[in-house]
């Protein structure tokens, strides 16, 4: 680019003769060596500076308690992906609890909204029979849903051929 520039100013021949016999063909290697030498020192000095700036360790060292704060809410957001479900028999015997329990509170307030007697032992005969009645329902529905629920689990652990059998044969 210098011997164009050298070239594009000078007006003689004669002229550009001596401009480029200034510089020999040995300076100008030197030069590039010189030139070559400074980009790569310039390079590596960059490299090192982008390794620095995107080490870990660096950021651990100059701030550990936002490392921890962010190892923290790392493992919080992971163990939300690996949070046990309930399984379908748990969420029907949930549901099966809440309905008692909704069965439960109304028979309490049609109870409490019964006439009052003055006799104690009235009171304690309706709420035991209620306590027994509850504990009788809860007991018998349990046991159906689990019976059912366990033959369910028999059938779908069978094969498809012996799963075919067994519902021919119970129709």
């Amino acid at each position: 680019m210098a011997e164009r520039n050298y070239l594009s100013t000078a007006t003689t021949p004669a002229r550009a003769e001596g401009l480029a016999t200034e510089r020999s063909a040995e300076e100008i290697r030197q030069d590039i060596a010189a030139k070559r030498e400074s980009i790569t020192e310039t390079v590596d000095r960059l490299g090192e500076r982008v390794q620095e700036t995107f080490d870990w360790r660096t950021y651990i060292g100059d701030y550990p308690w936002v490392a921890v704060g962010v190892a923290v809410g790392a493992g919080l957001l992971l163990s939300s992906f690996f949070k046990p479900r309930p399984t379908p028999r748990e969420r029907m015997m949930d549901a099966l609890a809440e309905s008692i329990e909704d069965i439960t509170d109304r028979l309490r307030h049609t109870i409490h909204e019964l006439p009052q007697q003055k006799g104690g032992v009235g009171r304690t005969v309706k709420a035991a029979a209620t306590g027994v009645i509850t504990k009788a329902a809860v007991d018998y529905l349990k046991e159906r849903l689990n019976g059912a629920l366990e033959e369910r689990e028999r059938s779908d652990a069978l094969p498809p051929e012996e799963r075919m059998r067994t519902s021919a044969s119970i129709h």
